[in-house]
């Protein structure tokens, strides 16, 4: 479930990931990206290909079996 709290995190990162590849204005573009409410479907979908990814590249990287997508909220 995407809410204030992941859009959060979720907007921590992108800034970071902004600033290290040079981008310019990271903090007010991850601000749009991540907003803290009125997402659109398109939106949506982006942080569930996004929740899916992060899945599929945790269990790839720890030998582990399938790490659920939904796990991905509840870590701090």
């Amino acid at each position: 479930m995407l809410d204030q709290r992941i859009a959060r995190v979720l907007r921590a990162y992108a800034t970071r990931i902004g600033q290290e590849t040079g981008l310019e204005e990271p903090a007010r573009l991850a601000k749009w990206l991540w907003s803290v409410g009125g997402w659109t479907p398109h939106r949506y979908d982006i942080y569930l290909k996004w929740t899916h990814g992060a899945a599929t590249q945790l269990t790839g990287s720890a030998h582990r079996p399938p790490f659920a997508p939904d796990l991905l909220e509840v870590v701090p």
